[in-house]
């Protein structure tokens, strides 16, 4: 289907699939995810930090444990 014009989500689950798949879906899935070639991730995390815009780094480092946590203080911080 790569004719269809359509939205296509690009994604490497880190630190491996089954953590990476559910820390996307906890962290909202494709339609709260951003991918850009040309900025990096600490880039983003700084413009959504100035937009006020919470920003989740699912990466090598993430655990479910501490990822429920980081959503949970957003959530408080970001009301």
């Amino acid at each position: 289907m790569p004719n269809l014009p359509v939205a296509t989500a690009f994604w490497r689950p880190e630190p491996n699939l089954p953590i990476g798949a559910e820390s996307w879906i906890l962290a909202g899935g494709a339609h709260h995810t951003a991918f850009s070639l040309d900025l990096t991730a600490d880039q983003m995390g700084d413009w959504g930090a100035m937009m006020g815009i919470e920003c989740v780094f699912i990466d090598k480092d993430t655990t479910i444990r501490n990822l429920k946590n980081e959503l949970r203080w957003n959530e408080a911080s970001f009301r």
